[in-house]
C-alpha cells in the first residue's frame, strides 16, 4: 500500500447535504451507509462509492507509515513487484536500464528500490516529506521526491508511470489521474491498483450493514477505512481514467497478502476464507488496470 500525493485533495467533511461525485460530477443525495467516522455516498450514474468525512482527514506523517502501517511496509509485496515489471517488459521489451519509471504515491519507495535492483531508472513520488526522507535517509533509495502530482512537472515524460493502493486515498481523483497523464510519455504506459468495491469481501460487508440496519458496520468500517476516500468499482475507475484521457488496455486482478494486513486473529481466518473463494468466483479484492494515453483526436473528442 502506497500513500497519498496531494494534501490539497483530502478535505474534511462537508456541510453542503448534495455534494458531487468526485469521478462523474453527478449530484449525490442522501448517505448510503452511515458508520462513525464518515458516511458512505453511491453516485446514481456511475455507482462509485465515496466518503464523506466526520472526522480530520489523515495527515500521513512518519507514524502512518513507520507505527500504525508498520504490518505493510515492513513487508514489500516483492511477488506484485516482480508481476508490475513483467507487465512493464511485455508493453516496453527490450534493456531496462532504458526505462524509466515513475511510482506515484511511493511512500518510503519500497517499489523504486525494487525496479532500481532489476535495472530499471527508477523515481517515486509522494506527498509525504516523512516518508520521502526516511526512504532517502534510512533505507538509502534513490530519486524520491515531496512533490504532489497535481503540480509536478517531470523534465523528460516517463514511458512507465505506476500508481498503487493510493487512487482511493485522493479526494479528487480525475485532476489526481490528469496529473500522471502529464508526466507520462504520450507511447508510454500507466499502471494502477485500487481496491474493488464489487468484490465479494466488500459486499458481504456492505449485505451484513444493510441486514442489521447498520449495527454491523465494524466490517464495512474495516474494509473502506478513514483515510480512503474513494472506493472504486470497475466501472467508476474506468470513468476516472476516460475523463483523464486514459484508455484500459489490460486488466488484471489479485488479492492483498494477510501478512500485509493489520488484523485480529479471527478477522484474519474470515478473510483467508473468503481469498480462497476468489478464483472460483473470480472476484478478487484488488483490481488494476494497465492505461494507455489516448491519442490526440481522442482527447479533443472528449474534451468537446
Amino acid at each position: 500500500m502506497n500513500t497519498i500525493n496531494s494534501g490539497a485533495d483530502r478535505p474534511g467533511a462537508q456541510s453542503n447535504p448534495v455534494e458531487c461525485c468526485p469521478v462523474c460530477g453527478a449530484p449525490c443525495s442522501g448517505t448510503a451507509y452511515s458508520l462513525p467516522r464518515f458516511d458512505l455516498l453511491v453516485c446514481p450514474v456511475c455507482t462509485h462509492l465515496f466518503s464523506r468525512l466526520k472526522v480530520e482527514p489523515e495527515a500521513y506523517e512518519a507514524d502512518y507509515f513507520l507505527e500504525s502501517n508498520s504490518e505493510h511496509w515492513d513487508n514489500p509485496e516483492e511477488a506484485l513487484f516482480n508481476d508490475l515489471d513483467g507487465l512493464i517488459q511485455g508493453y516496453i521489451p527490450g534493456q531496462r536500464q532504458a526505462v524509466r519509471t515513475l511510482d506515484v504515491g511511493t511512500a518510503t519507495g519500497y517499489l523504486p528500490r525494487h525496479f532500481g535492483a532489476l535495472g530499471y531508472e527508477s523515481w517515486g513520488l509522494d506527498i509525504s516529506e516523512a516518508a520521502v526522507r526516511y526512504g532517502t535517509e534510512e533505507l538509502n533509495i534513490p530519486r524520491l521526491q515531496a512533490a504532489n502530482i497535481e503540480s509536478y512537472v517531470a523534465d523528460i515524460p516517463f514511458p512507465v508511470v505506476t500508481n498503487i493502493y493510493v487512487i482511493e486515498h485522493v479526494a479528487q481523483p480525475v485532476p489526481f489521474l490528469e496529473g500522471i497523464r502529464r508526466s507520462l510519455a504520450d507511447d508510454g504506459i500507466f499502471i494502477c491498483m485500487t481496491v474493488d468495491s464489487d468484490s465479494l469481501i466488500f459486499r458481504l460487508a456492505k449485505l451484513l450493514y444493510r441486514m442489521t440496519g447498520g449495527r454491523s458496520f465494524s466490517a464495512l468500517e474495516r474494509i473502506c477505512e478513514v483515510h480512503h476516500l474513494n472506493h472504486f468499482n470497475r466501472r467508476s475507475l474506468d470513468r476516472a481514467l476516460d475523463r483523464a484521457g486514459f484508455e484500459v488496455v489490460h486488466r488484471f486482478s489479485r488479492n492483498l497478502p494477510l501478512r500485509t494486513l493489520t488484523l485480529r486473529p479471527l478477522q484474519r481466518v474470515a478473510v483467508a476464507g473468503l481469498y480462497l473463494l476468489s478464483p472460483v468466483l473470480d472476484s478478487w479484492f484488488l483490481q488494476g488496470v494497465v492505461c494507455r494515453a489516448k491519442s490526440g483526436g481522442e482527447q479533443a473528442a472528449l474534451s468537446q
